[in-house]
C-alpha cells in the first residue's frame, strides 16, 4: 500500500544526454570514415559510436524518477522500467526533512554515492527534495516534486514505527 508518492524529471538532463551522445557518436563515425579512407580497422570508431549511444540511451531512461512512500520502505525507482531502484527501509531512518537539492552539492546528476560524504542521493535536477538521515549515520537525498509532503509523510510514517 502507498501512502504517497511523488515524481520528478528533467528534460534538460535528458537532452544533455542525448546531445552528449551524437556528440560522441558524431566522433566514431567520422573515426570510421578515416580508418576506412586509411585502410585501418574501423572496430574502434564502431566502439566509440555504441558507447555514445549507450550515454543516450541510459540518460534518457535516468531522466525521471518515482518516489513512493510504502509500508515500511521508501523506494526511488529511475524512469519508465523502475531501474536503478533504491529501497530504504523506514526502520533505518531516523528523520526526514525538505530541503533544496543542488545537483553538485550531492556529486552531481544521477544515482551518486559520495563516499567523503557518508551519503548518496538520486538526483535529477535542482529543487525541492527530500533528505533521510539514517541509523548508520548517513544520508540519502532525492528530488522530487512536493517534497514537503513527502518529508511530513514520511516523518508521520516514521512516528508510526516508532509508537509501535
Amino acid at each position: 500500500m502507498t501512502t504517497w508518492s511523488g515524481r520528478c524529471s528533467s528534460r534538460g538532463y535528458a537532452l544533455l544526454g542525448v546531445g552528449f551522445a551524437l556528440v560522441v557518436a558524431a566522433i566514431g563515425l567520422a573515426t570510421v570514415i578515416v580508418a576506412a579512407g586509411s585502410g585501418a580497422a574501423a572496430w574502434a570508431g564502431w566502439t566509440v559510436v555504441l558507447v555514445g549511444l549507450a550515454v543516450g540511451v541510459v540518460a534518457r531512461l535516468t531522466s525521471s524518477l518515482e518516489v513512493r512512500l510504502g509500508e515500511g520502505n521508501f523506494t526511488v525507482a529511475f524512469g519508465p522500467f523502475g531501474r536503478p531502484r533504491r529501497v530504504v527501509a523506514l526502520a533505518d531512518v531516523v528523520d526526514a526533512s525538505a530541503i533544496l537539492v543542488e545537483p553538485l552539492e550531492w556529486g552531481g546528476w544521477g544515482y551518486r554515492w559520495i563516499p567523503w560524504a557518508n551519503a548518496s542521493a538520486a538526483v535529477v535536477r535542482r529543487g525541492p527534495g527530500i533528505v533521510l538521515a539514517l541509523r548508520d549515520g548517513s544520508r540519502f537525498a532525492v528530488t522530487v516534486d512536493d517534497a514537503v509532503d513527502g518529508a511530513r509523510a514520511t516523518s508521520a510514517a516514521l512516528g508510526r514505527i516508532q509508537s509501535a
